[in-house]
């Protein structure tokens, strides 16, 4: 029984010793993983460079990690000064501001973080301009806009039709799912929209959008610093934009201030607590009302919800009167414009920006890039309601405008009115030029008869492609910076839902069985509107007065509108015949400013007219005349 109890204690012991090496391995490997999770850590800095020359040369580096606090900051460069740390009660953020010297050169800099919980370092490089003549060019009524759907437009990359960790993959059968269109996809296709006449593209949102569903559009940004993998890089972007400027085309970019979606990685660990306006769970819903921000009468609630509330529940509202989001918001816009060298912004749901932070945001822009042109989405129908919203506005605001440019609805409304109702007169259009009064700069309007929101202007007129015609040729010639919607040269339809209203380009994708970019794959009607819409672009870049000049219009007389283009000693009439039948217009209303001219050419059709005592012109129905005054 000894002997047996001896062996029992041998053995036992034996297991004691095993475990009580295990027991402090395992207490070891506790205290390393508990010491390492207490470690100072980063991960993310963001902008993620600069550049030698900015006016904006103190920057606010938004650095994630892990254990950011009680943190000390030194530069390995006098070049690179710390000017302060700034430590949110979220430790897995930190802001650090730095001053880059005027006299910097390009170089890798070093930036050393230090703490209680240890010491890392980060590289900040700071990158030469290129300053190039090409690059920021801005936009103004000299150009045509064409405004593409990407999703929708062309795809010239199939490999990332799928991408792994990206749940929304391409499905054309689904109208609110992806259907492949890319940034190669649009570079393929520069070619044919400068042969068309086009002179500038705006895209919708290119940056990366990885939420569950419906992610084409782009308006529910989940990083602000990359290009959705599914178009492409931040480097296949540039090259668009290199390849556009080629060309003799610019590229605005589509940028949203407003939200960002519920995807976005701070969503689910706020830098502070006020990031946002509201929770996922607990927000106000903005009821898209625009005028209440602006009427005198209007309750301080209502006008907060306009401004505080979320554009969807996906799509988080961002509390731009919190100074961090300021800085971020505005770093990440003048990064991308000095990182790919585009030309201009069209801002997303301008009136729900913080007014104080949107118009300095504009201001720091324009400072930045002089030649620069910012349009902001005013989505109301009222000139009265628009205005406002321009540099150098007439009408009283406590923020001063420094909007450069406006989206036209009131326009836009005018022509559905004349054009598209059934008892539609040309006098709608004529009474909203007449309001011209209130805007600083009317010819720094964007004007449209649709864009991507909206119904496509051929589907609203039931495939009239006469009436077409004749609104393009009205949207063409009267004043302002003119925009097209993708496919509306060759009379694309669309469908009352978003996902038909932005069909695919016929021939951008695989598979198609036809290809409407080529003469070859439209169809009759569709080559006969392409070829009108491509002899208009021309006839409006021939004359400078259709570009630039001053605008001089007469009330219109049974359904007939006059109005005169002039650029120094360049002169244009037009004459818009919004009647289904013939018309033959006296010309004798117009001979002030007729007089001292010996005829008309018309630019269409080459014909002249000779003027004399009496003089008239003949137009068929629903159709416009565009006629070079010479002198």
């Amino acid at each position: 029984m000894i002997k047996n109890d001896r062996n029992y204690f041998s053995i036992d012991s034996k297991r004691l010793i095993v475990i009580c090496k295990r027991t402090i391995l395992l207490l070891f490997f506790t205290v390393v993983q508990y010491l390492s999770a207490q470690q100072l850590r980063v991960t993310t800095v963001e902008p993620p460079n600069w550049w030698t020359g900015m006016k904006l040369n103190t920057i606010q580096l938004m650095v994630y990690g892990e254990n950011l606090k009680n943190l000390k900051a030194t530069s390995s460069s006098s070049d690179i000064k710390i000017v302060r740390i700034h430590q949110p009660e979220n430790t897995s953020y930190a802001f650090i501001d730095v001053e880059i010297s005027p006299s910097a050169k390009p170089a890798d800099y070093k930036i050393t973080l230090a703490s209680k919980q240890g010491t890392t370092s980060l590289k900040f490089p700071v990158i030469k301009r290129k300053k190039s003549q090409d690059e920021h060019q801005g936009f103004n009524s000299s150009d045509v806009i064409y405004l593409i759907t990407p999703d929708r437009f062309a795809n010239g990359d199939t490999t990332n039709d799928r991408v792994a960790g990206m749940p929304d993959a391409v499905n054309r059968s689904e109208r609110s799912g992806r259907h492949g269109g890319d940034i190669q996809g649009i570079i393929d296709h520069l070619d044919y929209l400068r042969d068309l006449g086009i002179t500038t593209i705006w895209i919708n949102p290119l940056v990366e959008n990885n939420m569950d569903r419906v992610t084409y559009h782009g308006y529910a940004a989940t990083d602000l610093y990359a290009i959705d993998r599914r178009f492409g890089s931040n480097e296949l972007y540039a090259q668009l934009v290199s390849e556009s400027h080629k060309r003799g085309l610019k590229v605005i970019i589509d940028h949203v201030n407003n939200h960002i979606g519920t995807n976005h990685r701070w969503i689910q660990n706020l830098p502070t607590v006020d990031w946002l306006n509201g929770t996922t769970v607990n927000h106000q819903r903005s009821f898209h009302s625009k005028p209440e921000l602006d009427d005198i009468h209007s309750d301080s609630l209502t006008k907060q919800k306009a401004t505080n509330g979320w554009f969807s529940n996906h799509m988080a509202d961002l509390n731009q009167k919190n100074p961090f989001v300021a800085n971020y918001l505005t770093q990440n816009m003048i990064w991308w414009i000095e990182f790919s060298g585009i030309d201009g912004i069209r801002e997303d749901t301008y009136p729900y920006i913080d007014p104080q932070f949107r118009e300095t945001w504009c201001k720091t822009i324009m400072n930045e890039y002089p030649r620069f042109n910012i349009v902001g989405e005013v989505w109301v129908q009222d000139p009265a309601f628009i205005a406002p919203y321009q540099r150098g506005s007439y009408i009283p605001r406590t923020i001063k405008p420094e909007l450069p440019a406006v989206t036209d609805f009131g326009l836009y409304d005018a022509f559905l009115k004349t054009f598209v109702d059934s008892t539609g007169s040309i006098w709608n259009v004529f009474n909203t030029l007449a309001k011209d009064f209130l805007y600083p700069e009317p010819n720094n309007l964007v004007t449209f008869l649709d864009n991507h929101d909206i119904t496509r202007v051929m589907y609203s007129l039931k495939g009239d492609s006469k009436k077409l015609k004749l609104a393009l040729t009205t949207l063409l010639t009267t004043r302002g910076i003119p925009q097209l919607l993708y496919a509306t040269e060759i009379g694309m339809k669309g469908g009352k839902d978003d996902g038909t209203l932005r069909s695919d380009f016929p021939g951008g994708f695989p598979n198609d069985q036809r290809n409407a970019f080529t003469e070859s794959g439209r169809t009759a009607e569709e080559n006969d509107i392409f070829n009108f819409t491509r002899q208009l672009l021309k006839i409006r870049s021939t004359y400078k007065s259709l570009q630039t000049g001053t605008f001089i219009h007469f009330k219109p007389v049974n359904e007939v509108y006059a109005y005169f283009r002039t650029a120094q000693s360049e002169r244009v009439m037009v004459i818009i015949n919004h009647n289904a039948e013939k018309q033959t217009i006296d010309l004798s209303p117009f001979t002030h400013q007729l007089q001292g001219s010996m005829l008309l050419r018309n630019a269409m059709t080459g014909n002249e007219i000779i003027l004399s005592g009496n003089n008239n012109v003949e137009l068929d129905g629903m159709t416009g005349g565009i006629f070079e005054i010479v002198r």
